[in-house]
């Protein structure tokens, strides 16, 4: 089946371009032809730079230019000007349809949507609905993501060590993050200062968990976390995503933000402060003594179960 290179595909090219993975390295990642992807590059690329939103918009256009010989309602003058008639007396696409048999009444809405002022005629003028027993087309990104529904019993039920749960927390500016990382078995919290950057977040991996037990990672649906199948392969580790709009299945993190935020209230500037203010936040926080684990800190429990 033919397969489209998507924004969330593009996202991927960039962040593998900067790190300097090939054309065939992308291709692997993202499930294309290879050549499909040096297509990509070379064709939506200005002044030897590849960037996503010049790319977006250089293949909606090719796209859209591309159907401009095809349009049965544009390239007929005569239809042309009954659909516009019929619009303009308020019926809907299906009644022109049903009543007239000019064309199809999906062949009217897009052409419609072409047209802002005949869209004032519709009486539903919002964003059209997906058509009832429909499925959204995924991009690769979003449909080689595992489902936090498909987590294993012990993952759930906190049984063992080195089952976390990923998110971001958010400075004033929205570019600086620290990203956090919360042991669902003893409550133990990794947290740096990085930037919103799904490669730096990436790179961050292998040092944040430098040491530790590392067998699965939840995240929520952040683009910051487009890279988690190199994360997977950095860590070894099976990483799973929530719903969207569910902070509750991530209950942890979601805990431990909170208590972070202590030290870096919301609406904080991250600009003032440094990675060694982090870190001292995180120490406070793993050697506070917690009500869950009898009242003992989450260093203790992780150092405790270490052994077992």
């Amino acid at each position: 089946m033919h397969k489209h290179i998507k924004r969330d595909d593009r996202v991927c090219i960039v962040l593998m371009l900067k790190q300097g993975y090939t054309n065939t390295d992308i291709a692997k990642e993202l499930d294309f032809n290879k050549s499909t992807i040096s297509r990509e590059i070379k064709r939506n690329s200005r002044d030897g730079i590849y960037r996503v939103s010049f790319a977006n918009r250089k293949s909606k256009e090719r796209r859209k230019y591309s159907k401009v010989d095809y349009r049965i309602i544009d390239n007929n003058l005569k239809l042309k000007r009954k659909i516009k008639y019929y619009i303009k007396k308020d019926l809907s696409p299906e009644q022109i349809e049903g009543t007239h048999s000019l064309c199809s009444h999906m062949t009217i809405y897009r052409y419609v949507s072409r047209n802002p002022k005949l869209k004032t005629h519709l009486r539903r003028q919002g964003k059209r609905r997906r058509k009832y027993g429909t499925k959204a087309n995924l991009s690769r990104y979003q449909a080689n993501k595992r489902s936090i529904h498909i987590r294993e019993t012990v993952v759930r039920e906190r049984q063992r060590l080195g089952d976390w749960e990923g998110d971001t927390i958010v400075g004033k500016e929205r570019k600086l993050r620290i990203v956090t990382y919360v042991d669902r078995k003893s409550g133990l919290l990794i947290a740096n200062l990085t930037t919103g950057k799904a490669d730096d977040i990436h790179s961050l991996v292998k040092q944040q968990f430098k040491g530790k037990v590392c067998k699965t990672i939840t995240y929520d649906n952040g683009s910051e976390f487009a890279l988690h199948k190199m994360v997977e392969r950095d860590t070894r580790a099976l990483v799973y995503f929530a719903d969207k709009g569910k902070p509750q299945q991530r209950g942890c993190n979601e805990n431990a933000n909170g208590l972070l935020r202590q030290y870096f209230p919301k609406g904080s500037s991250f600009a003032t402060i440094t990675d060694k203010d982090v870190q001292r936040a995180v120490r406070r926080l793993n050697n506070r003594p917690r009500k869950r684990l009898n009242y003992l800190t989450p260093r203790q429990v992780y150092k405790l179960h270490l052994k077992s």
